[in-house]
């Protein structure tokens, strides 16, 4: 008999996850070059496939529920079938150096996919052939986090560790907004999907900074009470809630219709928190670190008594 395999887990650094447009389906990556994709039902490895010269993963992006897009530290964008872990394409040397960041966007007009480097750049690849778009070499030091534009695609918003917040329209082919703050290299960025979609910067003061493409200035500020170094920033499905991870190991969610009060912290992980994602119901977090544990959160919202 032939002993079966009860678990699978990660045992190097863990450093991104992803959902796709299945809430009980998504992925990891890690230092190792190994990607997973997970079945919430059972928490099962249902997907495993390796790259182990390509470095490590760095980020990961779905397009639908059938490709996974990851970036590498070997400056490789490679996509894996879901399912059969295939490769299906690569892009050799999309940046000069490591990926940093991705984001896909596809619909029946439009389907592209954004690249970040550490060499500063942002490119854009059609997702059809793989070919470059149009480029963007504007940020002074590495893209930290990318994010596609929630009610205008043709819009690229980008953070980097030089302190610049930057927006790009696809259409004008040319920087459309810029904002800088005079120390705080941002980190991450996500996008509201309420008030006037002001886009979210986290950094490594454990801030978290509103931005009106409109003002000059941030709309709001609210400072975690750890003032820990924050590693990702994710706004939530239904748009009001933002969840954050850093450094002093643990997974915090503000209100942001009670103006950004913290509402739930979870004590999970034993070392930094890398990255985190929701599940398209509201219903889970996901997040993984540094002690290569994914951490899988029940979240039920704000009842009348604020409590989780």
């Amino acid at each position: 008999l032939s002993p079966p395999i009860i678990s699978r887990s990660h045992t190097e650094h863990i450093t991104c996850t992803a959902f796709g447009s299945r809430f009980d389906v998504f992925a990891t990556g890690d230092v190792a070059g190994t990607i997973k994709v997970w079945d919430l039902s059972d928490y099962a490895t249902i997907m495993e496939v390796s790259s182990r010269k390509s470095g490590g993963v760095t980020c990961l992006a779905w397009v639908n529920s059938t490709e996974i897009i990851a970036g590498f530290n070997d400056s490789f964008v490679r996509c894996f079938d879901a399912t059969s872990g295939a490769l299906l394409w690569e892009i050799p040397n999309a940046h000069k150096g490591q990926i940093t960041c991705v984001a896909v966007h596809c619909d029946s007009r439009l389907a592209y996919l954004v690249t970040g480097g550490l060499d500063g750049g942002i490119r854009v690849w059609a997702l059809k052939n793989r070919e470059l778009m149009i480029q963007f070499v504007e940020h002074q030091k590495a893209v930290t986090g990318v994010t596609i534009d929630v009610k205008k695609p043709n819009l690229i918003h980008s953070v980097s560790s030089d302190c610049t917040f930057l927006t790009f329209d696809l259409i004008k082919e040319k920087r459309a907004v810029s904002h800088m703050v005079r120390e705080g290299a941002f980190l991450c960025c996500t996008q509201r999907l309420d008030s006037e979609q002001e886009v979210i910067t986290a950094d490594g003061n454990g801030r978290l900074l509103f931005w009106d493409c409109d003002y000059a200035d941030p709309m709001q500020m609210v400072q975690d009470p750890a003032r820990a170094k924050c590693n990702a920033v994710k706004v939530s499905p239904t748009g009001r809630y933002v969840a954050t991870c850093g450094t002093d190991h643990l997974v915090k969610i503000f209100d942001l219709v009670d103006n950004g009060q913290l509402i739930t912290v979870g004590h999970g992980h034993s070392e930094n928190v890398l990255g985190l994602e929701w599940s398209g119901d509201e219903k889970q977090i996901v997040s993984v670190g540094e002690d290569a544990c994914v951490c899988v959160w029940n979240f039920y919202g704000v009842t009348l008594d604020n409590d989780e």
